[in-house]
This record gives C-alpha cells, structure tokens and sequence, in this order.
C-alpha cells in the first residue's frame, strides 16, 4: 500500500473540513439546521477517524477511505449545491453564498472525491496478485 499517497489526501481532505467548518463559523451558524450541524460534525469526526487508521497503517484504512472520501463528497455536494431539498440542505446558489465560502467548500469536495479515488486505487491494487506489481 501506497501509505504516503493515503497519509497526504486524508490530511488534505482534514485541511479542506476544518476550512469549510471555519468557514461556517465566518458566517454564522445561527440559520443552519440541526441536520446540518450534525451532518458536517459526522463528516469531521469520519475524517479523523480515517486519517488515524491510514496513520496505523490499518488493513481497513483504504476502504474506510474509499467510503468516507466518496460519502463525503456527495454529501457536502448535495447539501450546498443543490437547491434545496430537506433540512440537510443549505443551498449555497439560494444564501447568496461568497465567493471564499463556494471556494472552501469547493476545495472540501474536491479533497474528500481525491481521498476516495486514491483509497479506491490502493484496494484495486491490494487485490492484484504479487507479480501485477512488478
């Protein structure tokens, strides 16, 4: 496994979180939904938990990363992006959001999407036999 590939985008995606979580704190939380709040802390706590695996060098680490980078970036997408659809929305095209505000968020979606592929490509080629690998 490709540890230094994995260290770097679960770090990276960690980064992106707790920009877009200042961010959120920048503009206030006072209109945010309860679902939002708890959504973005499960989203936090997921990124700490898969950054310390892929730091023990877990088996487990490049799937949890899959899931959790990939979960992440489709959820963080269809909470500010789409318009609004549930209390897990906060539609950043229906708040007027800034330009700083789509940029964190932006950088958190990318990072999250970065960390799944590279956990996905560390699972494909864990799966390959010894030889696939020279």
């Amino acid at each position: 496994m490709n540890h230094r590939r994995l260290t770097t985008a679960s770090i990276a995606f960690i980064a992106a979180n707790v920009l877009h979580t200042l961010d959120h704190l920048r503009q206030g939380t006072g209109d945010l939904s309860t679902e939002i709040l708890a959504g973005g802390t499960v989203i936090s706590l997921l990124a700490i938990g898969t950054l310390v695996l892929v730091l023990r060098h877990d088996r487990r680490a490049p799937l949890v990363a899959t899931v959790v980078g990939l979960w992440s970036a489709v959820g963080v997408a269809a909470s500010h992006i789409a318009p609004h659809w549930s209390a897990f929305s906060d539609s950043y095209p229906q708040i007027h959001a800034d330009a700083l505000s789509w940029a964190v968020m932006l950088a958190e979606i990318v990072a999250a999407a970065a960390l799944g592929l590279v956990a996905l490509t560390e699972l494909r080629a864990a799966g390959r036999p010894a030889a696939a690998h020279t």
